[in-house]
């Protein structure tokens, strides 16, 4: 759907309680408003495209529809404003709180894309609408499982209007999955509900404080379809289940990493974190302690210092232990100078500051080896000093 420009204009004020006003002039008639999730959807993208979470607005930023004004919203204790305006709206944005938030619309309502102007007569109609424009709903926030996990069981609103008690993920997930709702049924959670994340326990309120969750959690930019076909990976932490391969793909993970979901590590490793490092052929890894070491076959024999100190200067080693492969760029004074030699470099390098350059990673690098050249990517500071602890000290 083609994208339209919304209007810019002025925002009306509002008064307590189940009356509107417009413009500071009261409305006799007692407006009805109607809690929706797809209106809470489209204001959280709103909040985002427009950087409100940064106390940032950017004025010229696109949806797939416009409202047409004016729209009669309510907050969560009941007060309700007329809205006349885009700029309006995002001022009303700009001033939410987790305590008083907009959580309902004064249905019909009119839209307009493309040129051509649609009525909106009830949530279903509006999540229709929303649906056609990819925004971030609560359907997709649970499929992506990444950033915290919720603590079941919870309940829900179904498709029937019915609470439904959901037991686990795999339960939630596979509701979602049904053919025969998956483009109609947006998920109604009966707040509060409790999340884990970072092995933190919180209490998630409402909707407002989920969709500030999710917008908090990293992107990665993907889209992933609602479907429940659970794969799993090996990590260094034991195995990691996500809703389907699309979401693990996401996390950097590829087909060759995918195990039995039903598997079990022969290790029962505790949770502390006390990292243990190992040599390998392509460099230190390092592990959250001494028993996930152990699970993956090393020994205390084969642990090492985390941080290994070289024996010799950058400035000593270049040229003689690696090579450079040129050009690269190293960053100075806010800029990226591009460096074409062994000599431009260490013109670059201030070893009273940093044990390398500044260099502007990834880059390529050799090593003189019995066998041959070694050439490598390196990502980072710290694989490039892992590099040398393994080739040239």
């Amino acid at each position: 759907m083609k994208k339209i420009k919304l209007l810019v204009l002025l925002l009306t004020v509002a008064v307590a309680g189940f009356y509107s006003c417009t413009d500071n002039n009261p409305v006799e008639n007692e407006v009805v408003t109607s809690k929706s999730i797809a209106l809470r959807t489209t204001l959280n993208e709103l909040r985002k495209t427009n950087n409100i979470n940064n106390g940032k607005l950017n004025k010229d930023q696109f949806l797939c529809f416009q409202f047409v004004y004016p729209i009669t919203l309510s907050y969560n204790d009941g007060t309700v404003i007329a809205v006349s305006s885009y700029q309006g709206l995002l001022d009303v944005l700009t001033n939410e709180t987790n305590n008083l938030y907009i959580d309902g619309i004064a249905f019909p309502f009119d839209v307009q894309a493309e040129g051509v102007v649609t009525t909106i007569n009830n949530e279903a109609e509006f999540y229709a609408l929303i649906n056609d424009c990819n925004f971030q709903t609560v359907n997709d926030c649970v499929f992506d499982i990444t950033c915290y996990d919720i603590v079941f069981p919870i309940q829900i609103i179904n498709a029937n209007n019915e609470t439904q008690t959901i037991t686990d993920e795999a339960q939630l997930l596979q509701l979602l999955s049904n053919p025969n709702q998956v483009s109609t049924y947006q998920l109604n959670i009966v707040f509060p509900i409790s999340v884990i994340q970072n092995n933190q326990t919180m209490v998630i309120h409402d909707l407002y404080e989920f969709f500030n969750l999710n917008n908090n959690c990293d992107a990665s930019g993907c889209v992933c379809q609602e479907i429940y076909a659970p794969v799993c990976v090996q990590t260094a932490n034991g195995i990691v289940q996500f809703s389907n391969a699309c979401h693990a793909e996401c996390a950097g993970y590829t087909a060759n990493d995918f195990v039995d979901c039903n598997s079990t590590s022969p290790c029962n490793c505790p949770t502390d974190i006390n990292p243990v490092c190992v040599q390998t052929a392509t460099g230190i890894v390092q592990f959250d302690n001494a028993c996930l070491a152990q699970c993956e076959g090393y020994t205390a024999n084969d642990f090492v210092s985390c941080n290994p100190t070289p024996t010799h200067t950058f400035g000593q080693l270049l040229g003689t232990c690696f090579n450079v492969a040129y050009p690269v760029e190293v960053q100075n004074g806010g800029m990226l100078i591009t460096i074409h030699n062994d000599g431009e470099l260490l013109q670059y390098w201030w070893p009273n500051q940093s044990y390398f350059p500044a260099l502007n990673y990834p880059i390529t690098i050799s090593f003189a080896t019995p066998t041959g050249n070694e050439t490598m990517v390196i990502a980072n500071e710290t694989a490039f000093q892992s590099a040398i602890a393994s080739h040239c000290n």
